[in-house]
């Protein structure tokens, strides 16, 4: 089953309609109301991250469910060019949006960084960390697909941060055993090809 599509601006236009498109994926499926909460979180960090996009953007939200799976997508482009959203990123305090604070703030990171398209190299560690290479995709015939994408994945993001032992690193877990989404979803993916950034948030009840 898959939701409506909800268009959702860095506004707040779309937010109720979106979060409302959860709720009734969770109705759908009979989730009881401690796992249709935490489907709804995921929804509201998802939809908060939009709003701490630098400059205007547009994404659509849907959900798509299969027995007790869901994925809980959020589809991202940007309505500034690649140029006026750089000079944004250097007005900010520090020079890099703000510092990513917290793993909600590295994932927005990744998403403005996403949206200039030839600024990836500005990331942090925790963008390298957890870049999936070809070999490593379980689904091959998709990345033949769309040969030009780059995926990030937590997973791979939280195995890369376990192995290390610096202290960058200790902070980094902090963040995420204080992260809401971290702590709920199964795995949550941004995948980028040319100026559309998708973000998938995997769970299952």
């Amino acid at each position: 089953m898959r939701s409506d599509i909800v268009n959702v601006t860095s506004s707040g236009d779309g937010t109720e309609e979106a979060l409302r498109a959860a709720y009734d994926s969770a109705s759908y499926r009979g989730l009881d109301k401690k796992k249709a909460l935490h489907l709804r979180l995921l929804a509201e960090e998802m939809l908060g991250m939009v709003r701490q996009i630098t400059g205007e953007t547009e994404a659509e939200f849907w959900v798509e469910s299969k027995g007790t799976s869901y994925e809980l997508h959020l589809v991202a482009y940007p309505i500034v060019t690649g140029s006026m959203r750089k000079e944004l990123l250097k007005v900010s305090s520090s020079g890099k949006n703000e510092a990513a604070k917290g793993f909600m703030g590295k994932l927005r990171d990744i998403f403005d960084r996403a949206l200039v398209s030839d600024d990836m190299g500005g990331l942090s560690d925790y963008y390298a960390h957890g870049i999936v290479m070809p070999g490593e995709i379980a689904d091959p015939v998709t990345y033949a697909v769309s040969s030009n994408m780059v995926t990030w994945s937590m997973q791979k993001y939280k195995a890369s941060i376990e192995e290390a032992q610096d202290a960058a690193a200790k902070e980094e877990w902090d963040e995420l055993e204080k992260s809401i989404v971290a702590s709920i979803a199964d795995e949550v993916r941004i995948s980028i090809t040319g100026s559309k950034v998708e973000m998938t948030v995997y769970k299952k009840f």
